[in-house]
């Protein structure tokens, strides 16, 4: 195995041995209900990831879809919730056919979409409130909604069948919450803080006083004031499923180092990047493929302009390192990179960190920008074998992820409320972990993977959901290890 320069990856292959899910085959929209009833009854997590609708008799309810979409995951959703005997209206979008995706197109993608979720769709669910029509609203896939609001905006993120049937969507919410609050726990009273990934990212910076608190309990709410005064209740702590390890609001406090390396973000993979991180700001972007040369021009265009907020110019300010919480997440494997089918589901898979720069999303401060014509979007690199560690108050160090496993899995409370469920071992355990030759199975990382991962990924994919139990006897230690883990 071939590790990376000044990088130790260990017994990684031992660690964190490959692993995913057996392909769940679904013929009909009733092999879907079951998890749309489940979603349906979780409490009300609109404010983040963690899909939860707390569905009432009567609930007006607005489903808005567009055609990339799988309509049967759209007729299931509707179906359940007429079946609970809500009021429900759909509102469809015909965009054409779903297109195949790359890495690179991020760039765009997230310029267009930033604007549109700021400018667009934020002020029409003001409209819709004031309105009095509905009580709910099914739209969109992620990020910020309003939360302030008594108007319930909730994510309809099941843009195919096996985004919808999966044991994400059945795990119970106190169990999520659970390993939410504990992520949140430890961060909120880290003094210090480093993130490293044997992809090459290795980062550091201090967590003060100044970003909450006298108790440490919530970020300040001078800090609230200024970048979300309209939407306050959103950004006082986490977002269920997406529980920061940075505190999220650019300052002149920040003073994150180090170099952020990776091959994927909520799009899909691109060749190797690496980028120079100096007071919080990204300095230097190196490879990358056009993903590269995108974020290059991007910055090289924006390095003079002051945004909103911002203690400095430049619009490449590290704002996000996000922590994703649910173990039962995996990698899309049906029509990988088409439409929506790509990186934005895996990177809530619990231990995951996904690195965000550019405008903090959805915030006033992003609106102010997008309304005076700056360029606004962030941009993401993930990490699917980080490892975090905290400096705490007395000195100690404690573990937030450690090769990508999310602590929280371990911790005794977390276990004894999933116990109530069911056996915690196969609650808490992470169904999916990637194949990466040279990192956590064998091959050289740059020749077979880094200098193309979109080639591995689609054909690990492929060999997985096709041949599944062959799939893990292949990139398993000792040839069955990682089916013997998988389930």
């Amino acid at each position: 195995m071939t590790g990376l320069p000044g990088i130790t990856t260990g017994n990684l292959a031992d660690r964190r041995p490959p692993r995913c899910p057996p392909f769940v085959e679904v013929n009909s929209v009733d092999d879907l209900v079951p998890y749309v009833e489940s979603v349906a009854r979780r409490p009300y997590g609109g404010i983040g990831l963690h899909v939860g609708w707390d569905v009432q008799k009567g609930d007006r309810i607005l489903v808005r879809t567009d055609s990339w979409y799988d309509p049967m995951c759209v007729e299931a959703v509707v179906k359940t919730l007429e079946k609970f005997g809500c009021h429900v209206t759909v509102d469809h979008e015909d965009r054409g056919v779903p297109p195949r995706l790359e890495g690179h197109e991020e760039v765009e993608i997230f310029l267009k979409l930033t604007r549109e979720i700021s400018l667009e769709w934020m002020d029409e669910w003001r409209e819709l409130e004031k309105s009095g029509k509905y009580d709910k609203l099914l739209w969109g896939f992620g990020g910020p909604v309003l939360s302030d609001s008594k108007l319930k905006v909730q994510r309809l993120p099941f843009m195919s069948k096996e985004m919808l049937a999966t044991p994400a969507n059945t795990i119970p919410f106190e169990v999520l919450r659970a390993i939410d609050e504990w992520s949140w726990r430890k961060f909120s009273q880290a003094r210090r803080i480093r993130v490293t990934d044997p992809e090459g990212t290795d980062i550091t910076y201090s967590n003060p006083d100044a970003y909450f608190n006298a108790q440490r309990t919530e970020f300040h709410e001078d800090l609230i004031d200024l970048w979300a005064p309209s939407n306050k209740s959103l950004w006082r702590t986490y977002l269920p499923g997406h529980v920061p390890a940075k505190a999220i609001f650019p300052t002149a406090l920040d003073d994150a180092e180090g170099v952020i390396a990776g091959t994927m973000n909520h799009i899909g993979p691109y060749p190797r990047i690496t980028m120079s991180v100096e007071r919080g700001m990204i300095t230097e972007i190196k490879d990358g493929g056009l993903f590269g040369d995108k974020l290059r021009a991007l910055k090289e265009e924006t390095d003079s302009v002051q945004y909103p907020g911002f203690p400095a110019p430049g619009l490449m300010h590290l704002w996000e390192v996000a922590v994703g919480t649910n173990p039962k997440v995996h990698r899309i494997r049906e029509n990988f990179l088409t439409g929506w089918n790509c990186g934005l589901f895996e990177r809530m898979r619990s231990g995951v960190i996904h690195l965000g720069f550019g405008t903090v999303i959805s915030t006033d401060l992003e609106r102010q920008a997008a309304a005076e014509g700056k360029q606004v979007g962030h941009w993401h690199v993930h990490l699917y074998f980080p490892t975090v560690r905290m400096e705490m108050a007395d000195g100690s160090e404690e573990l937030l992820i450690e090769d990508g496993h999310h602590k929280a899995l371990d911790d005794d409370r977390v276990r004894a409320i999933a116990a109530k469920y069911g056996d915690p071992d196969v609650l808490l355990s992470e169904d999916w972990v990637p194949a990466v030759p040279g990192l956590n199975m064998d091959g050289d990382y740059f020749r077979d993977y880094a200098s193309d991962p979109t080639d591995w990924t689609l054909t690990e994919l492929h060999v997985c959901r096709k041949w599944h139990n062959l799939f893990m006897k292949m990139v398993s230690p000792g040839g069955n290890a990682g089916a013997a883990a998988c389930h």
